[in-house]
């Protein structure tokens, strides 16, 4: 059965969210792509089962459990399908086990559509918020909260969760120090939230550098997360208004991402690039 590896995110190969995908894999069980996933040992593997005119079905896997959506297996798999043929329309519905997505491919860049909603600040709700979350990401709680005129805005911003397809909890970090400095227990961030943290700062207007943390689903570090990018719009713009921004992420692993944000009110899309680096064959069936 034939594969291919591309960084997803990514300028240019060998940056970027690493993902396999299975562009024909009708026949397998859930079982067998789970077993597959945890061979390949990627943050994500995605296989295709059925693909139509304008619209394709996917199942998403980390190592260690199926998702029902992520940002880079949804761009990775669009572009993969474009590029054996399988697909031609260049805008297209994906189909996961979280719903529809819209996908898009614009030039060099693939882009999906998701819906989202954030909620309260936890400092609202919990006196000890910053304390705890500090805590969970072994840095002091002035480091936890961010004042928005560092991305050309007015007041601040604090931890809150957001979901646009995967809920997690949403980090701004009062500079970049402070998110070089993070280092996760995992146990204390189980407290706060099932899935995950995404901790990110201001570099500019319009810039943020982001980590992404996901012990829940068994990715300690992503060098780049899609799903949480998009999730972030949502905040940013709940907060702040229509947004624009870039993402850079996975920086401190080595792995440099770029991600674009575009959200409004009712509406998030995400976009990068993906590079090819190698196909393969699967050569036996678990």
């Amino acid at each position: 059965m034939r594969f291919f590896q591309l960084d997803v995110f990514a300028d240019k190969a060998f940056r970027g969210n690493p993902l396999a995908v299975f562009p024909d894999a009708t026949d397998l069980g859930t079982e067998q792509m789970q077993a597959i996933a945890r061979e390949m040992n990627l943050s994500e593997t995605t296989f295709v089962t059925s693909v139509h005119s304008d619209a394709y079905e996917v199942r998403i896997f980390t190592p260690t459990e199926e998702l029902p959506f992520a940002g880079h297996p949804t761009l990775g798999t669009m572009w993969t399908l474009l590029h054996t043929g399988q697909l031609h329309a260049s805008r297209v519905m994906q189909h996961s086990r979280a719903g529809t997505t819209w996908v898009t491919a614009r030039g060099n860049e693939i882009w999906f559509e998701r819906m989202g909603e954030a909620s309260m600040d936890l400092a609202k709700t919990n006196v000890r918020a910053n304390e705890q979350i500090a805590q969970a990401l072994g840095l002091e709680p002035g480091d936890v909260g961010l004042e928005a005129y560092e991305m050309g805005h007015s007041g601040r911003l604090e931890a809150a969760h957001s979901d646009a397809g995967i809920e997690a909890l949403f980090v701004p970090l009062r500079d970049l120090d402070a998110l070089g400095r993070v280092q996760v227990t995992p146990r204390l961030l189980a407290g706060l939230t099932p899935m995950g943290a995404y901790c990110f700062t201001a570099v500019g207007a319009g810039r943020l550098r982001a980590r992404g943390f996901f012990p829940g689903v068994g990715v300690p570090e992503d060098p780049a997360t899609g799903a949480a990018a998009a999730s972030l719009g949502v905040y940013l713009a709940d907060r702040l208004g229509p947004t624009d921004v870039e993402i850079r992420q996975g920086v401190e692993m080595g792995r440099p991402s770029q991600i674009f944000v575009k959200a409004g009110i009712d509406r998030v899309e995400v976009g990068g690039r993906c590079e090819l680096v190698f196909e393969g064959r699967l050569e036996v069936l678990p």
